[in-house]
């Protein structure tokens, strides 16, 4: 039994692993912006109506940024970006405040939840690079007080900038634990994906992985999917190496077949087992010409395989039906179509594509 290839594992990576993540961080993201508009907007009508317009210049201009970056994600998309802006603006933020010093001084107490804030919103490698960048920046601050409009005790900074290194420390250690056992929760789940969606006799995706995975990638980027060869293959007179030779040649002749295709199409080609001696094949990106070049040259290295039962050479040949596909809508009927272009090719004498 040969060990699982697997060489279809992007499509899981697609699909499957980074989704889970990534809706945790579009959800953080959405969180984390809604609750700072409403906790600044609240603190800026608090400014007005104290008439402090040092804070309410701050708490309103963060709010006004914030709303415009929750715009501008809704109009592109781009959480990475999104994420980024919405961190630089917690910066600009703390530095403002810490150098303004807020309502009664108190601005450094409002510093300590960002740095976990930074660390939901980039993960753990930007998030120490950008927390560092805010504790420098702090430090720098509060070792210039002759520079800065609020007023700290020496031993005031000092132990803000202590606890800060400590809360710093304690999100990254967290983050850095979470973003593992997420790994580890991934690749178990992608295992699970694997085999459930795996051939285990001929190792190569099964018909739930057409069904389920490839068929909703397939419709994800479309521009590296399409034009789309679909070729439906069987081994011709299969039943009669079982009937003959037993059901152990006919498992030896599958596997064969699988290595022998594997070797002929292109990494980024799906050839899946979607029957007993049935296979699927589908080549993204490729021209009707060079679709029928390669299944032309298939059915050659099928031809030439050696495969040999108690000193006897049993010879192996396989029938083609060949569709092409201009768009993710057309799959289905084309698939239709391979399937009865197949029986022609039976029809036709086997052995041949049609």
């Amino acid at each position: 039994m040969p060990q699982p290839r697997y060489w279809f594992t992007h499509f899981f990576d697609d699909a499957l692993s980074s989704d889970v993540d990534q809706k945790r961080r579009l959800y953080s993201y959405f969180a984390i912006s809604y609750f700072g508009i409403i906790m600044l907007a609240v603190f800026s009508y608090n400014s007005l109506a104290n008439m402090r317009y040092d804070v309410l210049l701050i708490t309103g201009t963060c709010v006004t940024i914030v709303t415009a970056n929750l715009v501008l994600y809704y109009l592109i998309r781009n959480l990475t970006l999104a994420s980024a802006i919405c961190s630089f603006i917690i910066i600009l933020f703390c530095l403002a405040l810490v150098f303004q010093g807020g309502v009664e001084n108190t601005a450094l107490y409002w510093v300590y939840p960002f740095p976990l804030i930074l660390f939901v919103l980039l993960g753990r490698g930007l998030g120490l690079l950008f927390n560092s960048l805010l504790f420098l920046a702090l430090a720098i601050i509060l070792a210039s007080p002759e520079y800065i409009i609020a007023q700290y005790k020496p031993s005031e900074g000092v132990r803000f900038l202590a606890s800060l290194f400590a809360v710093n420390a304690i999100s990254y250690i967290n983050e850095h634990y979470r973003e593992r056992s997420h790994l580890k929760m991934s690749d178990l789940n992608n295992t699970k994906e694997l085999q459930a969606n795996t051939d285990p006799l001929t190792q190569l995706p099964n018909r739930r992985f057409i069904d389920a995975v490839f068929l909703q990638a397939s419709d994800v980027n479309v521009d590296d999917k399409f034009p789309m060869i679909l070729i439906m293959a069987d081994v011709d007179h299969f039943k009669q190496f079982n009937d003959n030779y037993g059901h152990h040649l006919g498992d030896i002749i599958l596997e064969k077949l699988a290595r022998t295709i594997e070797k002929s199409i292109r990494s980024e080609d799906i050839v899946a087992r979607v029957g007993g001696e049935e296979f699927l094949l589908l080549f993204s990106n490729t021209t009707y010409g060079v679709g029928l070049a390669i299944a032309e040259k298939i059915r050659n290295e099928i031809l030439a395989m050696k495969v040999e039962h108690a000193g006897e050479k049993v010879n192996i040949t396989m029938s083609f039906g060949i569709a092409f596909a201009n768009s993710h809508d057309e799959i289905e009927t084309k698939l239709k179509e391979a399937d009865n272009k197949l029986y022609q090719a039976k029809s036709n004498g086997r052995n041949c594509i049609c």
